[in-house]
């Protein structure tokens, strides 16, 4: 369970990649299928994943389901604030809000939130595919650790995201996502976009357990 926590929260920030395209669409949500091929028959214990990122021009929400839905969990980022995120997730009929969620977003600000650890992007406009309806090309991100994600990206949608402190960004929003973790590759792809965003996508419900990071990775670390 203590792996499977841990994938979800890398895949959470992960999504959060910074891109800065000027284009129409600032507005939507995008929903993801998350897999990871040739792992351990432990890791593909978690089943069908999928993850749905809600933007507007002031908020990132994102949503996770992994184990067929007996793992939810959510984030909500305000652009210009990391350390106001909230974190909220559900685990086999528990309900946990993570107090110092903007502490570990804002400690997570050089890893893969942002491009801040990248050494370079590399743009192969030849390579094109189409994903959720938008034509995408390659961008492949080298990391100064040695690492690589590699990323299909489509310049028609622009959430707008807070990062002005990145060296690099990416020139369009991925749709489809290929990156490298201590658990193997994690392969991230689209299967659907809608121009509409609920306002609930930016709430916290109710009967949820506050607690911190480190007392529910424990938690899930003995289950």
């Amino acid at each position: 369970m203590k792996k499977l926590t841990q994938i979800a929260l890398t895949a959470l920030l992960f999504v959060g990649i910074t891109a800065t395209a000027q284009t129409q669409l600032k507005k939507g949500s995008v929903t993801y299928s998350m897999t990871m091929p040739n792992v351990s028959e432990e890791m593909a214990a978690m089943g069908e994943s999928t993850i749905t990122v809600h933007f507007d021009e002031k908020t990132q929400a994102t949503d996770m389901s992994m184990m067929g839905g007996m793992m939810l969990m959510k984030t909500i980022v305000p652009n210009e604030n990391k350390k106001d995120t909230k974190m909220t997730v559900e685990v086999m009929g528990m309900k946990y809000e993570i107090t110092d969620a903007g502490e570990e977003a804002s400690k997570n600000a050089n890893g893969l939130t942002n491009l801040d650890n990248a050494k370079d992007i590399v743009y192969d406009k030849k390579d094109t595919k189409e994903i959720a309806g938008f034509k995408c090309y390659k961008a492949t991100v080298n990391m100064n650790d040695g690492t690589k994600s590699t990323l299909y990206i489509t310049e028609a949608i622009a959430p707008q995201m807070g990062a002005a402190e990145s060296k690099l960004k990416l020139a369009g929003y991925p749709l489809e996502i290929t990156t490298q973790t201590a658990q193997g590759d994690m392969v991230m792809k689209a299967t659907k976009f809608s121009k509409e965003v609920s306002a609930e996508a930016f709430k916290v419900g109710e009967g949820y357990t506050k607690t911190t990071m480190e007392e529910f990775q424990k938690q899930m670390g003995g289950m």
